[in-house]
């Protein structure tokens, strides 16, 4: 590991955010960090096959629009968050419960090393070599909470280290947008109570940008809007993604919104006009 950093909190390169933590770690890194602003994608293992979709989309428009995106390379939603920045330009951070050596879970070892080859970085605050004892992780998320200057919970449980990461960026003063889902659905649970209490709605890519942008500013890149405007014959549901020249999931996303705006609506395999 011949390109291993370690980053003090005195560093001229040390993440500002993380200043705002009581006890600001060492860090030890692999790999590149940017000066673009962070946004943490994060969620439940036990996630759906809906919201791992949304997690891709929602890293690789982070990507596409510049910024960076974060999470713990845990499976599920933070592993989806990480594929999808990768789909994009890159500018993925992982933040480990173990040493950057160590890979955890094992299945997740291309996508460790994609992140480095793409310019992205590994990052822990534990020493090389260090076992991912579960203890180590409610830890590991006040970094991903400190580094990020927004946080976005795809899908949580009514427990789980999404929560911890949620809370702790709250009481930074991190904005929390949270994707709702049905009050039955385990993993919409944690979700549903984050906005209950006070956390802000994103209902798909489209709006997470546009939030974003509020909070953050202009994206670093500007991401040319795909085309919004559905004649009167209507389209192929499945033709959105190459007409709007996005993937499936964030042809979806914003067909989602466009219905609820009442720009759209479904009619068997097609979308029609709306009536907003």
């Amino acid at each position: 590991m011949n390109d291993l950093r370690v980053m003090a909190p005195d560093g001229p390169d040390y993440p500002v955010g993380l200043l705002d933590l009581e006890d600001p770690p060492q860090l030890y890194v692999l790999g590149e960090t940017t000066t673009a602003p962070a946004v943490a994608v994060v969620g439940t293992r036990r996630c759906t096959r809906y919201g791992l979709n949304l997690a891709d989309a929602f890293g690789h428009a982070l990507s596409r629009a510049g910024w960076t995106t974060v999470s713990g390379l845990a499976r599920g939603i933070d592993a989806a968050a990480h594929r999808g920045t990768l789909r994009g330009q890159g500018g993925a951070v992982a933040v480990l419960g173990s040493g950057v050596d160590v890979v955890y879970p094992v299945e997740n070892a291309d996508l460790y090393r994609s992140i480095l080859l793409s310019g992205g970085a590994i990052m822990s605050e534990y020493p090389p070599g260090t076992r991912p004892d579960r203890w180590r992780f409610p830890a590991r998320n006040r970094i991903i909470a400190g580094i990020a200057s927004a946080v976005v919970v795809v899908e949580a449980g009514v427990k789980g280290g999404a929560l911890i990461t949620a809370r702790l960026a709250a009481e930074m003063g991190r904005p929390v947008l949270v994707v709702p889902g049905d009050v039955d659905r385990p993993a919409s649970v944690g979700c549903n109570h984050l906005i209950r209490d006070g956390a802000h709605p994103v209902l798909g890519v489209d709006d997470l940008l546009t939030e974003l942008e509020f909070i953050l500013g202009e994206p670093p890149n500007q991401m040319p809007a795909p085309a919004g405007v559905i004649p009167a014959t209507g389209l192929v549901i499945d033709d959105l993604p190459s007409i709007w020249e996005c993937t499936p999931a964030e042809a979806l996303a914003r067909l989602a919104r466009m219905e609820i705006l009442g720009e759209a609506r479904r009619v068997g395999d097609l979308v029609l006009p709306g009536s907003g």
